[in-house]
């Protein structure tokens, strides 16, 4: 071996040593001080959930609503589709819906193939489109006879409907300020069977729910037997809830 090869293998030697004392510096101080952070943060505070619910009346109501069409031409049945949903969207209009609370939710065009026992197809296949609406009712009391008229006008399916409030903070305000209440008794509670002082509050989540869409069961099939009535709608009350997580620290 060389005198340079020699030379530079026990420079690159005394760097390794120099580099592994650093790490092993690094690894001996830096770790125990964030552990001791962390170990810290997580014995000096009481972690806890709250929750709370209002109740009111809706005032607006949300309809999803459409047209359901199976042909044997894809053209023939885009065609119908189509020219059903302008009948209805235009019969919305009429009866004083915003053309801005009529929205296409989802529009859908596939072939339909029927088999036999065995797996095999039994004919050529059938093309069908699903044309949704989704339509805001501003006056509650108005959703079944708007339902009425979309199915007056062609409308062959009903997929869900749902309640809201125009504005809603009112309540989430009462709901959250009983989820305050409640998180902080939970914490207390947990403060004086430990035997500890509860703090301040140190880290503070918030979480706003509310009634789901009811969904109604009607299909073409529904539809036709029912002569094209609409249901009956009431909208009774619904709730809006509030859950927070709340850390408290502990004083003492």
């Amino acid at each position: 071996m060389s005198t340079v090869v020699t030379r530079n293998m026990k420079w690159i030697a005394a760097a390794a040593l120099v580099l592994a004392a650093a790490l092993l510096v690094f690894n001996w101080s830096a770790p125990r001080l964030v552990g001791a952070q962390a170990a810290g943060d997580g014995m000096n505070s009481i972690s806890v959930s709250g929750s709370g619910e209002a109740m009111g009346t809706p005032d607006m109501a949300y309809i999803s609503l459409g047209v359901d069409y199976t042909d044997a031409v894809a053209g023939t049945a885009i065609e119908q589709a189509n020219s059903r949903m302008r009948a209805i969207i235009e019969a919305l209009k009429a009866a004083g819906v915003a053309e801005a609370d009529i929205q296409t939710s989802s529009y859908n065009v596939f072939p339909q193939y029927n088999y036999d026992q065995n797996g095999n197809p039994t004919g050529p296949a059938t093309f069908r489109v699903q044309n949704t609406l989704n339509v805001t009712v501003r006056e509650i009391g108005r959703a079944g006879e708007l339902i009425d008229v979309a199915l007056g006008a062609g409308a062959n399916t009903v997929n869900s409907l749902s309640y809201g409030f125009s504005d809603s903070k009112a309540l989430e305000s009462q709901a959250r300020q009983q989820a305050v209440e409640d998180a902080r008794a939970r914490a207390q509670e947990l403060a004086d069977l430990f035997g500890v002082t509860l703090g301040e509050p140190i880290m503070i989540a918030e979480t706003i729910g509310g009634n789901m869409p009811l969904p109604l069961a009607y299909n073409r099939m529904d539809i036709a037997q029912a002569g094209g009535v609409a249901p009956q709608i009431t909208p009774g009350q619904m709730s809006v809830s509030v859950s927070i997580s709340v850390s408290f620290a502990i004083a003492g």
